[in-house]
């Protein structure tokens, strides 16, 4: 995921690892917060995969500083990443489903509808194995085990209908 936000905010111009991590924070604080021991393996593996390249420059005190800028590959290389599956994994599902659709607009529409379609499939999966959960009865005696699955259940459906709406924009 950190991949695709160093892409996603430099597709609106360079910026260094520091401007990168303070975007990340100011935008998307409320999902995730890679700290500069992500970041920096990311933008490696960015500019030596082609995706970014950096401009090196030096301070007046003679210490190095790097613009980040985004390359054509880059650009193909996140819309490949923005439709690839989801991690079979619910823990991770929330954010990464929340991260791309605030990335969607780096898509033409064919593939915001398709991302659209992904995402709306998964929040089924979810949504339905959470009530098939609620109604076996394990949590039968569990009032907070299923006051939590039930919010589960409303927050899919919510996530599910927002995409719907993005949906309709997209006609």
């Amino acid at each position: 995921m950190t991949e695709i936000l160093i892409l996603y905010l430099l597709l609106n111009g360079q910026n260094t690892m520091y401007g990168i991590s303070k975007s990340m924070k100011k935008f998307f604080g409320m999902i995730t917060n890679p700290g500069f021991g992500t970041l920096q393996p990311a933008l490696r593996r960015l500019e030596k995969n082609g995706c970014i390249k950096s401009d090196k420059f030096m301070t007046e005190g003679g210490k190095p500083y790097y613009y980040y800028n985004i390359t054509n590959e880059g650009k193909e290389f996140l819309s490949t990443q923005l439709l690839e599956p989801f991690s079979d994994n619910p823990v991770k599902l929330l954010p990464a489903i929340k991260i791309r659709l605030i990335c969607l607009d780096a898509l033409e529409v064919s593939g915001k509808k398709e991302l659209c379609k992904m995402i709306k499939a998964e929040l089924l999966k979810i949504s339905n194995f959470s009530e098939k959960a609620l109604k076996g009865g394990y949590f039968e005696n569990n009032f907070s085990g299923k006051m939590v699955l039930d919010n589960t259940i409303c927050e899919y459906k919510n996530l599910y209908n927002l995409v719907e709406g993005i949906e309709k924009c997209l006609q």
